[in-house]
């Protein structure tokens, strides 16, 4: 399920070298106090115009250090349009990278068949689901939507915020409740799984149920404090590769970070994702030779 997806993955992570997907996650005043879109963009274009030329000024200016972006649905489908998501899409696409529609998915068949409806015709490369409403009349479409068009589907297993643990880490049946998560999206043949570096044994035992071949997803590099080095050495399969490790805030508010001025946060996004890139290399390395 889904072969093509992952084959295209790895293609673009051995060419460019790099194992770190980059999300987008474009925050405006009122959300929070820090990690926010320079407001002299949304004074200049508007809110939804801001946010889409921030994001699509990132797109460019991280392109060529990551295989894959990972727009975020909850910051951007309550504010931007169809056509809007297209055009992120296409520049995504344009710039030699895969689109990962960070949706977590989550509902009956019917309603999950709407969102695909719109996920696909947005041009998204594969999504993110939880897998909690089941597989028949809840996660089956969503399957079948990899299948038949080629996609990446990533099941929500372990994630990466330290409360996740009072609901997926619950023994069930004698064991944790996302290793029985892991095992049936294995079964039913789901391509991706998302596992937060933060969670590092976690990360280990599900490379061991799902073997080689499937991706995991990893967030919580940066502001959460991932350990990136040991999510390399548990989370990838035995050449080293399978292993996509996220960062967005560090990344995309770099020049908060880095104390710039906010003219230059293109500049500040390229720099930190090349060296994000580069240092999950260097570990790669380590581990792996």
């Amino acid at each position: 399920m889904g072969k093509g997806f992952v084959k295209r993955y790895l293609e673009l992570s051995r060419e460019k070298e790099s194992i770190l997907c980059v999300g987008l996650d474009p925050a405006v005043r009122g959300m929070r106090e820090r990690y926010l879109v320079p407001h002299p963009l949304i004074e200049r274009y508007g809110l939804g115009e801001g946010v889409k030329h921030f994001c699509l000024d990132i797109i460019e200016a991280v392109a060529p250090y990551t295989p894959m972006i990972k727009p975020n649905a909850q910051y951007l489908t309550y504010l931007l349009s169809l056509e809007d998501l297209k055009e992120i899409v296409e520049a995504i696409h344009e710039a030699n990278c895969l689109a990962l529609l960070d949706a977590k998915l989550s509902d009956i068949a019917s309603t999950n068949q709407a969102a695909l409806h719109w996920i696909g015709a947005a041009g998204f490369d594969a999504i993110t689901f939880s897998p909690y409403p089941g597989y028949e009349g809840g996660c089956d479409v969503i399957y079948r939507w990899a299948e038949e068009r080629d996609k990446g589907i990533f099941t929500l297993c372990r994630m990466s915020n330290p409360g996740a643990r009072e609901i997926q880490g619950l023994i069930v049946e004698g064991e944790p409740l996302y290793i029985k998560v892991a095992r049936e999206a294995h079964r039913r043949g789901a391509n991706g799984f998302v596992v937060g570096c933060t969670a590092i044994e976690e990360l280990g035992a599900v490379r061991e149920i799902i073997g080689e071949e499937p991706l995991i997803l990893s967030p919580g590099l940066g502001p959460q404090g991932g350990d990136p080095a040991a999510a390399i050495k548990l989370g990838s399969n035995s050449r080293g590769e399978g292993l996509i490790i996220a960062s967005s805030r560090s990344i995309d508010y770099a020049y908060e970070v880095r104390g710039l001025s906010w003219e230059r946060y293109a500049e500040a996004a390229a720099r930190e994702a090349e060296r994000r890139r580069d240092e999950l290399n260097r570990l790669r390395r380590q581990a792996f030779g």
